[in-house]
């Protein structure tokens, strides 16, 4: 008999939407600065390059170090202190607990997906997730349509194509989910202040919020 929630993939960015990863990410750029004897820098000139992509970071938080050699340092760093700090947001793990039962849950971030799987592993949540789709996990990564179209596929067929809902916390997991025709949902907790121009499917004020916001859009007929 096949699972009825394979007729769900509901895909949930990481940093900004699950958790708020912030610190220990201005903790490993500090750490590996110090070790190259580079000059620290104040944490409010890293914080807003952390979470603007990998290539970002290493371009304006590292940018002494090749961008091969910045990569390999900061992630065998970060890597070994990953949840120091790092948290879900409250209420976060009873809304993953009730999405499991509205269908398969995916983690589509543009963390790499090693980073991405050993953080939800620190977090006590890896297990509710069928799949994890890191940046480095397709050629291309969000607001490209290719993570999430990777994402539904290892979450595996049903009968009928599934239902995907998008949720996320910045304009790229919108643009990421529209681009697929996908439903999107827009975090209003995490690091964005608002969508921009964007149009979302629904708004989740707060982590509690998310099943209810999932479930209602569920009872409507999809879009065709």
């Amino acid at each position: 008999m096949s699972d009825p929630r394979s007729a769900v993939v509901l895909a949930l960015d990481l940093d900004g939407t699950l958790e708020d990863s912030r610190d220990d990410m201005v903790a490993a750029v500090m750490r590996v600065r110090a070790a190259r004897e580079l000059p620290l820098l104040a944490d409010e000139r890293v914080r807003p390059h952390v979470n603007a992509g990998m290539d970002h970071l290493y371009r304006r938080c590292l940018p002494e170090l090749a961008p091969a050699a910045a990569r390999e340092l900061y992630e065998a760093d970060y890597l070994s202190a990953i949840a120091q700090r790092t948290r879900l947001y409250l209420g976060m793990e009873a809304a993953l607990a009730e999405l499991e039962g509205l269908g398969r849950l995916a983690c589509v971030t543009n963390k790499p997906e090693r980073l991405s799987v050993a953080l939800l592993a620190a977090l006590g949540v890896l297990s509710r997730f069928t799949a994890v789709i890191g940046g480095d996990t397709c050629p291309e990564g969000k607001p490209s349509p290719m993570p999430l179209a990777e994402a539904v596929r290892r979450c595996g067929p049903g009968a009928v194509a599934p239902r995907v809902i998008m949720i996320g916390d910045s304009g790229g997991d919108v643009r990421c989910g529209q681009a697929l025709g996908a439903q999107t949902v827009w975090c209003a907790w995490g690091y964005a202040a608002d969508p921009g121009d964007l149009r979302p499917d629904a708004t989740a004020a707060a982590p509690a919020e998310l099943p209810g916001v999932i479930a209602r859009l569920l009872a409507a007929p999809a879009l065709v």
